[in-house]
């Protein structure tokens, strides 16, 4: 039994990692209808980030996560400002924002492989290697962090959206552009704010990811591919559906892994495999998104 949950406790980590980059996708996706598959390799970023930081200057841990999450920032807002806006401002069709951000993710790919070199690079884990026991339920200390950590990211991000004025102009943009815009409502800050927001989740993805998997200049396709088929399962629309899609995608990884007759590897495809099934059964995922609000 300890066992198994054990096993619900590593799930529920991974699917929280998967989950952060769902929500770095619907931050973007959301109000502008732009698919930025570069969310992977803003989490690359952030770890070797946090590599540099937190391994090689031997920063203090609030103090390292604070500097590369406010460089992820920087990232996301630069991004917006260099590869998208220039774009949308000359009416180019709207898949050109989404072939430039496939653009940019080579682009980071590259330069950090060239920085940094091929070799994985060790993170430290805020709270050292150590295991956490209560009663029956059991896990690294990293795990408890990252579920904790990725609770308070999506606790914020349903009282901004719900409870904040400037979430319900984040919502208003996302419902109608147009309308929003007649509305006084500014487009360009709603876009460059969802950027720069966006590239801060992935980061912090990628910072509470490191020290299980070290940095690694390819470990962004990954993550790319397992956040969007979260945000798929779960709903394009709503917080809380990136959060339940990262979750169900990392219970069916690892119980994949721990008990089908396959090999470890085949497993990898389950994100694939469930990504085409909800494609195809039910695209708008689990939870619909709001149309509308009273």
């Amino acid at each position: 039994m300890r066992d198994f949950v054990e096993l619900i406790v590593g799930a529920m980590a991974s699917g929280c990692i998967y989950a952060l980059v769902a929500l770095s996708y619907l931050l973007i996706t959301r109000p502008t209808g732009v698919i930025n598959f570069a969310v992977g390799e803003w989490s690359m970023l952030a770890a070797f980030g946090g590599f540099l930081a937190l391994s090689r200057f031997e920063l203090p841990y609030p103090v390292g996560m604070a500097i590369v999450i406010g460089a992820m920032v920087l990232v996301g807002w630069l991004t917006e400002r260099m590869a998208v806006r220039p774009l949308v401002e000359r009416g180019a069709p709207a898949l050109a924002p989404i072939l430039a951000l496939l653009g940019m993710l080579v682009v980071f790919r590259e330069i950090v492989s060239l920085g940094m070199g091929p070799d994985p690079q060790p993170v430290p884990p805020m709270f050292g290697y150590g295991r956490l026991e209560l009663g029956l339920v059991a896990g690294s200390y990293q795990s408890f962090t990252i579920i904790v950590v990725t609770a308070l990211v999506f606790g914020s991000a349903w009282y901004f959206f719900e409870r904040t004025l400037a979430g319900r102009s984040f919502e208003a943009v996302a419902i109608d552009r147009r309308a929003a815009a007649l509305m006084g409502i500014n487009l360009r800050r709603v876009t460059a704010l969802a950027f720069a927001a966006s590239a801060a989740v992935a980061g912090m993805a990628g910072l509470l990811v490191s020290p299980n998997v070290s940095a690694h200049y390819m470990m962004g396709l990954p993550l790319a591919i397992q956040g969007f088929t979260a945000l798929v399962i779960g709903g394009v629309g709503r917080v809380e559906g990136a959060l339940l899609g990262g979750l169900i995608l990392a219970v069916a990884e690892q119980f994949t892994v721990r008990y089908a007759p396959i090999p470890p590897g085949l497993a990898q495809g389950v994100p694939l495999v469930l990504l085409i099934l909800f494609l195809l059964l039910r695209p708008t995922g689990l939870l619909r998104a709001r149309e509308s609000r009273a």
